[in-house]
């Protein structure tokens, strides 16, 4: 079998570039660095699932890449699970690893949906219908079945409230459960879970907006570890994972 592709995926109100800025931190050159050329590419970040993993499936399967190892981010690793199932009749993508990903839904999306004031107006604004699909009670209707031939593994990512930034910390009081900010590590686990990482939800993308702590093993070493995500979702949709 040919050696598979490396494709990140972004999360919700998420991007690939935009102008010097990355949403995956220098993780494209680290990846490079290690001889995987990853394509990254950018879905509407606040689309309906379907309308991502259409958008998805057009970049990908346009090419001639034969063989696709998905690493997605949060709402990334529902699309690749829409694309999977529904829009992959080649079956040329045969693993997906996420990370933090709201497989159950988040809380504090319902309660973006719900709450007063002008940040969650805001968010309602420009996260508008994607927002709907990321509840409790929306994921736990959604029809992504699994496929028997595709590989699924999943990261959680968590901190303690005193951990998280001061802008998370309000969303963390949220969900009254382990989470990084944004999703619970009881919603994260898909598949082979693979642990839970000392990060909150934008950290492990490389950008960490608190200050550097040795204690809380902060900053997150990012790029280390998609890296690694890469390498076990190459040696999964090759066989290889034991």
């Amino acid at each position: 079998m040919s050696t598979p592709t490396v494709v990140l995926l972004h999360g919700f109100l998420g991007f690939s570039r935009w102008g010097p800025i990355e949403q995956f931190r220098g993780v494209e050159k680290a990846l490079v660095r290690k001889n995987i050329k990853p394509l990254i590419p950018e879905v509407p970040g606040a689309g309906t699932i379907a309308e991502r993993a259409e958008t998805l499936a057009n970049k990908l399967f346009r090419g001639r890449a034969p063989v696709f190892a998905l690493v997605a981010h949060s709402m990334g690793g529902l699309d690749a699970r829409y694309l999977i199932s529904h829009l992959d009749p080649d079956r040329r993508v045969k693993s997906l690893l996420t990370v933090s990903t709201p497989h159950r839904g988040s809380p504090l999306a319902q309660w973006f949906l719900e709450a007063k004031g002008p940040v969650p107006a805001w968010i309602r604004h420009i996260g508008t219908p994607a927002l709907a699909e990321l509840t409790p009670v929306a994921c736990e209707t959604m029809q992504i079945p699994d496929r028997p031939d595709a590989a699924y593994s999943s990261y959680a990512s968590c901190r303690p409230l005193e951990e998280l930034p001061f802008w998370l910390r309000p969303y963390g009081k949220v969900m009254r459960e382990d989470n990084d900010g944004m999703v619970p590590v009881a919603s994260a686990g898909w598949g082979k879970f693979r642990g839970t990482l000392r990060a909150d939800h934008i950290e492990l993308l490389g950008w960490s907006l608190a200050l550097p702590d040795r204690q809380s093993a902060r900053p997150f070493n990012h790029r280390q570890f998609w890296i690694e995500a890469a390498h076990q979702a190459i040696a999964a949709a090759e066989g290889k994972e034991s």
